[in-house]
């Protein structure tokens, strides 16, 4: 499995293949026709970014369906889902801040994260892995009220 990553190297955002303590640098769209450049940088001299650059992300509300009745929570019977903006998203080992404003709950739970590599609108679920570009664990925080 090709692990791929976005990283900032002196100011210098890139993006590339991760191969134990290296990641080969790419150039051209990471979904598409991406080519490796020959450079190599060492982990420890690049600080990690968020793996791609999303507009949004599409999240599953209610999905699980033992925790749903643990909190005595109905089953929907279509899927529930909810939006979250281009400014929601963090790279490893960055800092989650509360919002000053905020004094409620907050949540989090880990996720997984399907990365969709091609655009697509009411896919069959036969193709619909044809659009899956890979996975990432996701670290999703909400404000509960």
């Amino acid at each position: 499995m090709t692990l791929w990553g976005r990283f900032d190297h002196a100011g210098s955002v890139g993006f590339g293949t991760i191969e134990g303590d290296a990641i080969t640098i790419h150039e051209g769209d990471m979904f598409a026709g991406a080519k490796a450049t020959g450079e190599t940088l060492s982990l420890a001299d690049v600080k990690l970014l968020a793996p791609c650059e999303p507009t949004k992300m599409i999240a599953l509300w209610n999905n699980f369906h033992a925790l749903a009745a643990k909190l005595e929570v109905a089953e929907p019977e279509e899927p529930l889902y909810l939006l979250k903006g281009n400014n929601s998203f963090l790279g490893p080992d960055e800092l989650v801040r509360r919002p000053k404003s905020y004094d409620g709950k907050v949540g989090y739970e880990g996720e997984l994260g399907i990365v969709i590599g091609k655009e697509c609108k009411e896919v069959s679920e036969d193709t619909a892995l044809d659009f899956v570009f890979g996975y990432t664990c996701i670290n999703d925080v909400t404000a509960m009220e």
